[in-house]
């Protein structure tokens, strides 16, 4: 009887030890797309799109390379603002000042004349002072005299404020040696207004030798 027990015993442990292994055996593991490798997977990285900004916001840095031509701060000389309003002949002209009429004279130079008396070129000369400057703003210079006998200022007339004074911005911005360059004007000596009289003579004989204006072959000279 006692062997009966016995074997009724091993049977029931032996199907509880199948139970528990058969129980292990079908645990369900995850699957991975790399287990080959042996890696845990990383999670994949999700980038959002960058907002494009319609409205982008201006740059506070915007530097203006063009300073105003009114400034007179940035001359390298003292000048005074000027409209002009009447052309007589050449080198005589008529300008508004803070709303008072200035007769002026360009000093440094001598156009034909062409009021009481006509001369040669008198006329072109006139002309084209007229088409450049009449009612143009320009900007006054004073050397050393400020009237002469007449009581007319005596001013050279620049076109535009001169950044520098070489013969590059005399050239292309004084009036006066625009003047004696295109032959409208010959240049004058009339101490102690000799500021840019060096200058204006090199330009007169550049005129001469190019035969230009009061220096063509008409001039009597």
């Amino acid at each position: 009887m006692k062997f009966k027990y016995t074997i009724l015993i091993l049977s029931i442990m032996f199907i509880t030890a199948c139970t528990i292994s058969n129980s292990s055996t079908h645990t369900v593991q995850p699957s991975y797309d790399n287990h080959q490798s042996g890696k845990t997977p990383s999670a994949t990285k999700v980038i959002s799109p960058t907002p494009i900004n319609k409205y982008p916001e201006k740059s506070k840095n915007v530097v203006n390379l063009q300073p105003s031509p009114q400034d007179l701060s940035t001359s390298p000389i003292k000048l005074t603002e000027a409209t002009v309003t009447k052309i007589v002949d050449g080198d005589t002209i008529y300008v508004r000042i803070k709303d008072k009429s200035h007769k002026i004279r360009l000093v440094g130079i001598n156009c034909p004349e062409f009021t009481k008396e006509i001369e040669f070129y008198g006329k072109e000369s006139t002309e084209f002072t007229k088409n450049q400057l009449l009612n143009k703003k320009v900007y006054l210079e004073m050397d050393v005299s400020d009237k002469d006998q007449y009581g007319r200022l005596l001013r050279y007339i620049w076109l535009d404020i001169p950044t520098d004074i070489n013969e590059k911005e005399i050239r292309t911005k004084l009036f006066n040696a625009i003047l004696v360059i295109n032959g409208f004007a010959r240049a004058g000596y009339y101490p102690p207004d000799l500021k840019y009289t060096e200058y204006l003579k090199d330009f007169q004989q550049e005129a001469k030798h190019s035969k230009l204006g009061l220096w063509s072959s008409q001039s009597k000279k």
